[in-house]
């Protein structure tokens, strides 16, 4: 399956060509829940991008004065993010490597996944929470935006893999709290479905 979902991407950064607004996911907009959290902070501390994709949250969070590093698997997502930093003049730091191999030399005070755990290439549920664990700092942030299920029987064989948010909460159980959750369906068109569910989560470290 991983094999597979890594192809599919790398066929999404191929098509879009350097270009971010043609990626699928796309959204210049950061969620209203990733500003929360932010502005808890008052836009200090270390955060981490996981699966920064074409960098466009990357950049907001450095813009917002956060000391920031992106990571993604795919070379041509972080040649999209450097461009748009320098653009938007910041300088984060920005990885090409596989995120269950990353270990960086400080923790974070946030992380941010925007679709890399639904989407998940070359890992299990649990080492990626292993990672995350490792990544934040004792009472960090950890923002999650994750496809859900509308119902019992909301799923597709193709595109990331929707959850339920009691099963999101007990993923992520005991060492995370959820602070707040923000749902919103939108419409993504085929193959994936005509509308899918978007949760965003906000879980805080114990």
């Amino acid at each position: 399956m991983s094999a597979m979902v890594k192809m599919v991407m790398a066929k999404f950064y191929q098509k879009a060509a350097g270009h971010p607004e043609r990626l699928p996911w796309h959204q210049e907009a950061p969620p209203h829940i990733l500003t929360a959290a932010v502005a808890k902070r008052n836009g200090r501390g270390r955060a981490l991008d996981v699966g920064c994709g074409a960098g466009v949250f990357t950049t907001w969070l450095a813009e917002q004065g956060m000391e920031v590093t992106g990571i993604d698997l795919f070379p041509e997502a972080a040649a999209m993010a450097r461009a748009r930093a320098e653009q938007h003049h910041v300088k984060p730091e920005l990885v090409v490597g596989d995120l269950f191999a990353y270990e960086p030399a400080r923790p974070f005070d946030l992380v941010f996944d925007s679709g890399c755990l639904h989407s998940l290439v070359g890992g299990s549920v649990p080492a990626y929470k292993r990672k995350l664990l490792s990544w934040l700092a004792p009472g960090g942030d950890y923002v999650l935006g994750h496809w859900g299920k509308k119902h019992p029987f909301d799923w597709n064989p193709i595109g990331p893999r929707r959850r339920s948010q009691a099963t999101i909460e007990r993923t992520f159980a005991p060492e995370l709290r959820l602070v707040d959750a923000e749902v919103k369906d939108f419409a993504v068109g085929m193959p994936f479905g005509k509308t899918v569910r978007g949760v965003g989560y906000w879980f805080q470290r114990r």
